[in-house]
């Protein structure tokens, strides 16, 4: 094995950050609207609890680990 293999894994793009504490403990999932009742993806900070829909913070889902 060369070197390269045992180097730790490096993000191409910086992690999630909460639009409320700027924590980067965030999950993505997929929840309904409660207005339009249609499906949606949304980011949910697990440190302080505040939701926001992912096409607000830009990108896609899978751009983000």
């Amino acid at each position: 094995m060369s070197a390269d293999a045992y180097r730790p894994y490096v993000p191409q793009k910086p992690p999630v950050q909460c639009v409320k504490c700027r924590g980067i403990h965030v999950i993505l999932n997929k929840a309904r609207h409660p207005q339009t009742l249609q499906y949606q993806w949304r980011f949910t900070c697990l440190d302080c609890r505040v939701a926001w829909p992912q096409d607000q913070h830009g990108g896609e889902p899978d751009e983000y680990a």
